[in-house]
């Protein structure tokens, strides 16, 4: 699997219209902060503008901690984590066996997701996938065939390998697992960081692209254009 930035990395096939023309799609979503709740409603509004009947069910964990005791649980793994950046082929090791923690969510409107043409799956990235969202794809049902997207938020640039590899290959990996197939995938940038990187950040979205934060954050040209790339690809 490759990862160019800002590039379509979609290739669906069909399209699966129902009664009236219409495609009914679920987007099923975690939002800790509310940025990867914006992002989920602004795709739920290009979808609607598409004459698609859209329905929103939020993943909620049973208990919300702080972001320091989430942290917590995966530090011992963090110094092998940053080392895999360096090292392709480690990286892919470390993210084809790496144990993902989970955690224990609400009961879903939708936890059977049968009735949908299409289904959109979202959350935060913490270091790879949130731990809610991992728990939703081990419970969800009537998933085996379909069509559906992943998008998500992170503080920093839309770096291939710690930002959107990290997140897209776990995503992808679970996905298919359950027998749906991954079409579409948008990744934005919240501008927002609960531990306070995004000094950081914005230093090395100046090295790396030569641009400020604001330019791949949400409400900007770079996440509108993504958002709508994914509506085209979801709907092919």
């Amino acid at each position: 699997m490759s990862y160019e930035f800002n590039k379509n990395l979609n290739k669906p096939e069909g399209n699966n219209s129902v009664g009236n023309g219409k495609k009914k799609i679920l987007i099923s979503y975690f939002s800790r902060t509310g940025y990867t709740e914006t992002l989920a409603k602004s795709i739920g509004n290009e979808l609607k503008s598409r004459e698609c009947s859209v329905v929103f069910d939020q993943i909620r964990p049973n208990v919300l901690y702080s972001w320091l005791r989430e942290a917590s649980r995966d530090f011992p793994k963090y110094p092998f984590f940053g080392l895999t950046l360096f090292i392709p082929p480690l990286r892919r090791l470390y993210l084809r066996h790496y144990h993902q923690i989970e955690e224990d969510i609400q009961p879903m409107q939708y936890s059977n997701v049968g009735e949908f043409d299409r289904v959109c799956i979202g959350g935060p990235k913490w270091a790879t996938m949130s731990y809610p969202v991992a728990r939703y794809l081990q419970t969800v049902r009537g998933i085996t065939g379909k069509k559906t997207g992943i998008f998500t938020t992170f503080g920093g640039p839309p770096l291939n390998v710690f930002e959107i590899e990290m997140l897209d290959y776990p995503m992808t990996r679970l996905i298919e697992r359950i027998g749906a197939e991954v079409v579409a995938r948008s990744f934005v940038s919240s501008g927002y960081h609960e531990p306070g990187l995004m000094p950081v950040f914005g230093v090395i979205s100046r090295l790396r692209y030569f641009k400020p934060m604001e330019y791949f954050t949400l409400g900007s040209d770079y996440a509108n254009d993504s958002i709508k790339n994914f509506c085209d690809d979801l709907l092919k």
